[in-house]
């Protein structure tokens, strides 16, 4: 509960997102004559990291919600006794130190929610300030926090190159069509194509480049009606000029396991809000628009068509969590462009599976930790810890989380 005046206890841990391997490290405050008045009489932290799913079924009107719960971290650590005497027992304040080290195969923070159905991948330090009596509860300072893989050489490698320009090999991915207005009259021509690095996985939280190329090719008329006749009604159909005219959708694809049980559950993500995750190497969406190329057909009557082409270029980072499978939960990615045409079902999808990686680095152990040495963070490559990963509002009030020793 929040509060202006000093509080018996206080915990002391950065807020960052952590990577799977790292030590991480802080400290808890007693305030011994806050602590006295509130009758603590032992302090100790707990860590705590684990998958939860639930799956609800209903036959007739009964509703049975099934939950599963795997553990994946569970220490604890005591602080302080009262009666304990330590070296600074006179001051008013007692600073306590510790740390825990995260196991390297921990999955990333996840959380999903959907009808009759979701998960959470959680990770939490618990301060418990504990008050024998029948009437009373014990103090709690229950931190959540978040946690990604951490990346190989070859990952870290892979997101340098794309941070300072990717000069390797693209993959195109490419989808055409014909469409028409009404239901009758002649057919028109779109199609599009996808570029982007021809990589098996991407680094979450890293801008993207791509290159999208949009190409349509009206049906057969007279050279005279031309596209850039202001006066005559728009030639069918038209490019868009604008990245806001098209649509960038990340879809999600959950498996939600409880004790056999299975269930799907998808989500989407716009991507508009969030290509510049990175300012300092994201760039704006470049249009380039070709001018009309007409494609004669028949000379001799002057009929052909017009082909007209815009190409965007831009990147896109995906602050996700990366692709992973666990024991109750995983999940995929897929990547949706949608040109939209007017025109019942004239809207041109490309969509491809896409795999998401870590981009992390596990940091050394602080100073003074078994194994640390001299190195900080910002010896680290990439520099810096890593960016936020995109978790609801929920997963941070751990309204998922298993606190199924809350009395402990």
């Amino acid at each position: 509960m929040a509060s202006s005046g000093p509080q018996p206890v206080t915990l002391h841990f950065q807020d960052l997102v952590r990577v799977a391997g790292e030590t991480i490290a802080g400290s808890v405050d007693l305030h011994v004559a806050l602590a006295q008045e509130n009758r603590i009489e032992h302090l100790r932290i707990k860590f705590r990291g684990s998958i939860s799913t639930r799956i609800t079924t209903q036959n007739g009107q009964t509703r049975i919600t099934h939950r599963q719960t795997v553990p994946l971290i569970h220490a604890n650590k005591s602080l302080w006794t009262q009666g304990t005497v330590f070296p600074e027992a006179g001051s008013h304040v007692l600073s306590f130190p510790f740390q825990f080290q995260l196991p390297t195969t921990l999955p990333p923070s996840y959380h999903c929610d959907g009808h009759s159905r979701g998960g959470a991948i959680s990770y939490s330090l618990e301060v418990v300030g504990d008050r024998p009596g029948i009437f009373r509860t014990n103090t709690r300072i229950r931190r959540v926090f978040s946690v990604v893989p951490a990346a190989s050489d070859s990952q870290l490698l892979t997101k340098e190159s794309l941070r300072q320009g990717w000069d390797g090999s693209w993959k195109d991915t490419m989808r055409e069509d014909k469409i028409r207005q009404g239901l009758w009259g002649d057919y028109s021509r779109v199609s599009a194509s996808l570029l982007l690095p021809d990589l098996r996985s991407f680094p979450i939280a890293t801008p993207i480049p791509y290159s999208f190329h949009i190409t349509t090719e009206t049906k057969i008329l007279d050279r005279s009606d031309r596209p850039e006749d202001k006066h005559a009604k728009p030639l069918f159909p038209a490019p868009p000029t604008q990245s806001s005219k098209f649509t960038q959708t990340l879809r999600r694809h959950t498996e939600v396991r409880v004790h056999g049980r299975l269930r799907h559950l998808e989500d989407a993500f716009d991507l508009q809000g969030i290509r510049n995750i990175d300012t300092a190497s994201a760039r704006a969406v470049q249009a380039v628009i070709d001018e009309p190329e007409w494609v004669p057909r028949d000379d001799s009557k002057g009929r052909g068509f017009w082909r007209r082409t815009v190409h965007f270029n831009s990147t896109l980072a995906f602050p996700f969590a990366p692709t992973f499978r666990t024991e109750t939960l995983d999940w995929m990615y897929v990547l949706q462009f949608v040109v939209p045409f007017p025109g019942l079902g004239n809207d041109l999808k490309i969509q491809l599976p896409i795999h998401f990686g870590p981009g992390s680095a596990c940091p050394p152990p602080p100073i003074g930790a078994p194994g640390s040495s001299s190195l900080t963070y910002a010896d680290v490559l990439p520099a810096g810890p890593p960016p936020m990963i995109d978790l609801p509002p929920s997963y941070w009030a751990g309204e998922d989380h298993d606190w199924t020793d809350e009395k402990s």
